[in-house]
């Protein structure tokens, strides 16, 4: 499943706003040396066509396109993000739940 914001992965529907982003943010850090690499590449290789794109306009016609890529780089990023965390879900909450 493809999840674009964090209220719509299931496991962390109980949770507030603010705790979900910290979930995902202490599962992301659980990740190993080799899912973060991953992690990176993937998300390099999502942006890097889009600033390809950005280096082919000059002067105010470029504007248009940085709006767009200020929109698209969420809707690229996020999903792959919130995959890799879902990873180590349940031990954030885990630890969350300690910590509480």
């Amino acid at each position: 499943m493809i999840y674009f914001l964090a209220s719509q992965i299931p496991k962390l529907q109980s949770f507030s706003h603010r705790q979900r982003l910290q979930l995902v943010a202490e599962a992301l850090e659980l990740l190993n040396a080799q899912e973060r690499i991953t992690l990176n590449i993937i998300k390099l290789l999502l942006i890097t066509p889009l600033f390809l794109l950005l280096v082919r306009f000059e002067g105010w016609s470029m504007l248009p396109w940085l709006l767009l890529a200020g929109l698209a780089y969420p809707i690229l990023v996020l999903p792959v993000r919130h995959y890799f965390a879902c990873r180590h879900l349940d031990q954030a909450i885990t630890e969350h739940n300690k910590g509480s």
